[in-house]
């Protein structure tokens, strides 16, 4: 018997993108775009093949995630999913983690994440379990609107995770700030996952580091940004005007110098000319060597150290 029961829960809703225009062979492709996907496959270098080896990598890290954090729920559709729990904070680290193993594994995705109704059925089967209600459909909204590999938020997410984890929710404040969208000048609320990449329940304090603790976070944050730079998994996404801009977005707000405080000089906007392995590591190993990085100095900071 098919049940159906309804509770209030967090949910996240992500998408691979460029896989629609991809699948629509709308994007022209050469062998060097296929192979970083493909050359590991007797398969024909194909626009189908190539959406069916990004899928296969998608839902890898959906699986490995489920298994970490058991008391999500997850339903794949194809190039998007739907994260559900009554747990808030499982749901926010699930989608942290998420989006730093989708990048790590050449996919760009783009998220929305909600807190409200949840309607789903409760019976395993091998069709999967569905999922419906206000949070659900207003984080599918959200996923749409900005550009890049950003998670938008409803402006009362913050407030219900800190009503079910004041813990977790003061440790985590800074990750939860609006940001102002450079198409349209709008204000969105937004879950910045970039900032803390490999985020875990026990994450320190993100509002008082220690000056060593944000180089640290900094670091894993241009070397994200760098992947998406350098590696070659990322080819297929430049070649249509749209995918070219989410990887600029991408790149862009995730190595912006200022964040956390640190100024440094990796404040990328483009590609590089060479995108393969050997330029990424090339970059990533001066990210660990660089020794610029400095703190901002507040007016009245500087005021008192004067």
């Amino acid at each position: 018997m098919e049940l159906i029961s309804k509770k209030d829960g967090a949910v996240f809703f992500v998408d691979i993108l460029g896989i629609t225009a991809l699948t629509n062979g709308s994007i022209e492709l050469t062998d060097e775009d296929y192979s970083p996907w493909l050359e590991l496959y007797n398969e024909p270098y194909t626009e189908q093949f190539l959406a069916a080896s990004i899928l296969i990598e998608f839902r890898k890290i959906l699986i490995k995630l489920n298994n970490i954090f058991t008391k999500v729920t997850i339903s794949q559709l194809s190039d998007c999913a739907f994260v559900w729990s009554e747990n808030i904070t499982d749901v926010v680290l699930f989608a942290a983690n998420f989006m730093t193993e989708a990048i790590r594994n050449g996919l760009l995705c783009r998220g929305g994440l909600t807190y409200g109704e949840i309607i789903e059925t409760n019976q395993e089967h091998k069709l999967g379990r569905f999922i419906v209600g206000k949070a659900v459909s207003d984080a599918a909204k959200l996923e749409r609107i900005a550009k890049g590999t950003r998670i938008l938020i409803d402006q009362e997410f913050p407030n219900k995770l800190f009503d079910q984890d004041k813990n977790f929710s003061e440790r985590t404040i800074p990750l939860f700030t609006p940001f102002v969208n450079p198409l349209d000048y709008n204000t969105y609320d937004e879950f910045k996952w970039y900032l803390c990449p490999d985020i875990d329940k026990n994450v320190m304090n993100l509002s008082i580091l220690r000056f060593d603790d944000k180089i640290k976070l900094t670091k894993q944050r241009l070397k994200i940004a760098n992947i998406i730079r350098c590696s070659p998994k990322f080819r297929w996404n430049s070649k249509s005007k749209e995918g070219l801009v989410q990887v600029k977005a991408s790149i862009s707000f995730i190595s912006d110098s200022g964040i956390l405080d640190i100024k440094h000089n990796f404040g990328w906007s483009d590609l590089v000319a060479k995108r393969d392995e050997k330029t990424l590591v090339e970059i990533s190993n001066e990210i660990d060597t660089y020794l610029d990085y400095r703190p901002i100095i507040r007016e009245k900071e500087r005021e008192w150290a004067e």
